[in-house]
């Protein structure tokens, strides 16, 4: 079979998703009537989550001004070791989890994802908590949730700022060729952290991603399973290069997008081969 065969274009319906791998391909046809009943009340079923790892002078900030636009704000610490997180928020509103030990971003956005579905929620919007991301843009969001939670919605961020780390720029190019290979769907920023997701679909992918491999992942497989990918153009900050603090470990952390990856277009080819194989008897 020719390599360009196995990589053409598809829609969500041509795949054969094994059952318990992620989600049914039929998600926008749901009558949900709990859901249909919540969506009218948007104070309460949008959460804006806010992942942190030594972000200690800028976390505080970024969720306050986050709780000024939503009702419900939660902070996920994924085992900060330079601030008291936790004693940050005592006596507010805002919510927060520990993580005793650094798990990983995409495990803390999975735990923010348990907490809010427990709680009600239906929508989650994350937010980078270094200062990258206005809330400001939290209300371009807001128009995009869909009725019945069959899209996740990235924040694609303008690169006409200043201080762009040439990295970012490069890291997106990679990450946006490879989503296109992996699912056929086109986007222009897919490492955006700044995103709205149904949590409800979330926390039915069976997801191995846990670091910032989790964010290519998590969009591969929502398109494989019917999800829709919208975006929004939101506006983006850069210190200057010495005043930044990441938690991106650009060594270990490539390696495992790198592998994630692999893994994604193996599956897209044994998905494709194994279609063709059926097909012919």
């Amino acid at each position: 079979m020719p390599w360009t065969e196995a990589f053409s274009f598809y829609t969500s319906s041509d795949i054969q998703v094994p059952s318990g791998t992620c989600l049914s391909p039929q998600i926008k046809n749901t009558e949900d009537k709990e859901f249909m009943e919540k969506i009218n009340s948007p104070a309460d079923f949008i959460w804006c989550a806010v992942p942190v790892y030594n972000n200690g002078s800028t976390v505080k900030g970024i969720a306050s001004e986050c709780r000024s636009y939503l009702n419900n704000v939660l902070v996920v610490d994924d085992g900060s070791t330079d601030a008291d997180v936790s004693g940050m928020f005592a006596g507010t509103d805002i919510s927060v989890i520990r993580h005793e030990k650094n798990r990983g971003k995409g495990e803390a956005i999975m735990t923010a994802a348990r907490y809010i579905a427990e709680n009600g929620g239906l929508f989650m919007i994350t937010i980078d908590a270094d200062g990258q991301h206005y809330p400001k843009d939290l209300h371009k969001f807001m128009s995009l949730l869909p009725d019945d939670g069959s899209s996740i919605t990235i924040g694609c961020r303008n690169f006409n700022a200043e201080n762009i780390p040439k990295s970012s720029r490069f890291g997106r190019k990679f990450a946006n060729f490879w989503l296109w290979i992996e699912t056929g769907v086109s986007i222009n920023d897919c490492q955006s952290g700044f995103r709205a997701y149904p949590v409800k679909y979330l926390l039915e992918m069976k997801l191995q991603g846990s670091h910032y491999d989790f964010e290519s992942e998590v969009l591969a497989r929502a398109v494989w399973a019917g999800l829709e990918l919208k975006t929004v153009e939101v506006d983006v900050w850069y210190p200057e290069p010495l005043k930044r603090i990441s938690a991106f470990r650009p060594v270990i952390d490539n390696i495992r997008i790198s592998l994630m990856h692999t893994r994604l277009v193996g599956k897209r080819i044994l998905q494709k081969t194994g279609g063709i194989i059926r097909a012919k008897e």
